[in-house]
């Protein structure tokens, strides 16, 4: 049997081994631990307030190891308040409800997270530029080839001409599609952080604010209790962490 064969065969049943070997991830899901005070489309909003100042928040989702809330905020006071995604936190409970860990889990940066992206973004375009240096490469690489082939009776040198100038575009259309598709990512999930998510903000009496709070996931927890700063006080607001599997 040709080694070639032989070779392709093993590759394709490592693929099919290593892909036997993935399962379903189960489902996360967090639960408010007292009666949802409002329903937003299957969301179950809970509600606190002091001084004036109202918070519902709502578990949207669990994804990248990640939790994803719902912060809905009203100030009804009659003053300025600041309200700041890095003074937001939580704590991981056992089923016994003591602390997993020591450390109290702070929500994401949006500006840390915007900024890394530009940084990405940033790179992005130097390889873009780059790679527009390559296709200048390619096109010297067509001329140089077509003068060797002039100079040279020998038509084995049209075959060396196609595959080094073919070789030199095909890599230089994939790098340049892949960075592309990057760009179009990274963009995107710029435009959700500076627009979606709660950013540090100074919110005016009368004025009300929504948007994404995330936090790192605790998958070993039983509970978790997030707290929100108003002034000198904290809003708690527990839920229940619930493993499901996924179903087949």
């Amino acid at each position: 049997m040709n080694f070639r064969i032989i070779v392709f065969a093993l590759a394709v049943l490592t693929s099919f081994v290593i892909q036997s070997c993935y399962t379903p991830a189960n489902i996360v899901k967090l639960k408010p631990n007292k009666e949802a005070d409002k329903w937003f489309y299957g969301q179950a909003l809970v509600h606190d307030s002091i001084y004036g100042v109202d918070y519902e928040i709502g578990f949207d989702k669990f994804n990248n190891d990640q939790y994803f809330f719902d912060f809905h905020i009203s100030n009804k006071s009659n003053m300025p308040i600041l309200i700041d995604p890095l003074q937001f936190y939580y704590i991981p409970y056992n089923a016994q409800m003591e602390p997993i860990i020591p450390e109290k889990v702070t929500a994401k940066d949006p500006e840390e997270e915007i900024f890394q992206i530009e940084k990405h973004l940033s790179r992005d375009e130097a390889r873009r530029r780059n790679q527009l240096g390559i296709s200048l490469a390619a096109i010297g690489a067509d001329i140089a080839t077509t003068i060797i082939v002039a100079s040279d009776d020998n038509y084995n040198n049209d075959y060396i001409q196609r595959a080094v100038a073919d070789g030199v575009h095909a890599g230089v259309a994939a790098s340049g599609m892949a960075n592309e598709e990057e760009t179009i990512d990274l963009n995107g999930l710029r435009e959700a952080w500076e627009s979606a998510a709660i950013r540090k903000t100074t919110l005016d009496s009368n004025y009300s604010m929504h948007g994404k709070v995330v936090f790192p996931a605790s998958p070993d927890a039983s509970y978790i209790e997030i707290n929100v700063p108003v002034d000198d006080q904290w809003l708690r607001f527990s839920f229940t962490q619930t493993m499901l599997p996924p179903t087949e």
